[in-house]
């Protein structure tokens, strides 16, 4: 059997994993709204997969059947706030999440059949949920991922911003009682553990001291960090772990100053093909240069998950809101278009300023 063969065999067998696959076609057609690093995201994996099947001695290949594993597994853990937690409803992974975490755990090396990425960049707007898609991955990683000991951290620069992906972890984890009884989980305040092989999960902050041994470390919102510290402390604990995962899911920010940015300039390179990273999955949902944050059809591109955990309204009153008032400008551009600006505040209402007749 061929590699085709046996990949288009493997993909009938993993709807999401197929899903995924579409996904990225269609952002790649332009079916889908999506900035040029997006679509260059897509079209890495296309072009990655295309090589892989093609040439023996390309490093990696695709295994549909981990990304569905994964998928599956996420799809059983139930939702922590809002309406759909109130019905008690399991997560719904959209075709956007599906490509991330598909690549993420479907992408491996021939050599050892070990994971590809050990690092992924995300940078996504607010309320897409990001933190959820996090808390999931998290809670595999430290179960069915099958690494013994496993210990996974949730890192940030207040307590405050570590619970925000810790605190879905417990939620999913208590919620999830043949989970909890199949890995021995004891859930406390401060961490979650497994009886069974002392897996732990545990939140994370400031700047920790050298002696973790991370399998996978989720640092949320890193565009907030002054330091690289805690993300090179997890970095370099994880050379005792065959398939370690370092996580950063955040928003854009305002320093341009920040180690989060300078993350994200090695991501747009990686993506446009300026630079090579092969261990790292990075995917960028914003806008292009030259598109006006100012006009609502902009909005379906920076936020994949508009009219599922975000509302459509929502997004065109905050927008209005910033076109009228200076001091939210950046406040939108940044956490619901994903712009990287140079101030927390703009001091002038440039759309306002834009409008003005010119003078004689």
């Amino acid at each position: 059997m061929t590699p085709k063969e046996r990949y288009l065999l493997a993909m009938d067998r993993s709807p999401h994993s197929a899903s995924a696959a579409k996904y990225a076609d269609d952002v790649i057609e332009g079916m889908i709204p999506a900035c040029v690093s997006h679509k260059n995201a897509c079209a890495r994996h296309v072009d990655d997969l295309a090589e892989s099947l093609a040439n023996d001695k390309y490093p990696w290949y695709f295994d549909p059947l981990a990304g569905e594993k994964a998928c599956r597994f996420i799809e059983l853990l139930p939702h922590t706030k809002g309406e759909w937690a109130a019905r008690k409803e399991k997560l719904k992974l959209q075709p956007w999440q599906k490509f991330i975490v598909t690549s993420i755990f479907g992408w491996k090396k021939k050599a050892d059949k070990s994971r590809r990425f050990n690092e992924a960049y995300i940078i996504v707007p607010r309320k897409n949920a990001k933190s959820t898609l996090a808390a999931a991955i998290g809670v595999y990683m430290a179960t069915a991922d099958g690494d013994y000991g496993a210990e996974v951290y949730c890192g940030a620069t207040t307590e405050r911003q570590a619970r925000e992906v810790f605190t879905p972890m417990r939620l999913m984890v208590n919620n999830s009682p043949q989970l909890k009884e199949l890995y021995e989980l004891q859930v406390n305040r401060d961490d979650i553990v497994s009886r069974k092989d002392n897996s732990r999960i545990s939140p994370l902050v400031g700047n920790p001291g050298d002696g973790q041994s991370p399998s996978c470390a989720i640092v949320d919102e890193y565009h907030e960090h002054a330091t690289s510290r805690l993300y090179e402390t997890m970095k370099t604990g994880m050379g005792a772990r065959r398939q370690p995962l370092l996580l950063v899911i955040t928003t854009a920010g305002s320093n341009m100053g920040s180690p989060c940015y300078d993350m994200h300039l090695h991501a747009v390179q990686v993506l446009n093909g300026a630079a090579e990273d092969d261990n790292l999955f990075c995917i960028i949902f914003g806008l292009d240069k030259g598109d006006d944050w100012a006009d609502p059809s902009i909005l379906a591109k920076a936020n994949p998950n508009i009219g599922v955990s975000v509302f459509e309204a929502f997004l065109i009153n905050a927008q209005a809101a910033a076109v009228q008032q200076s001091s939210k400008q950046n406040i939108f551009r940044t956490k619901h278009c994903d712009e990287w600006v140079g101030a927390k505040e703009a001091w002038m209402n440039m759309s306002k300023w834009a409008a003005c007749p010119p003078r004689d």
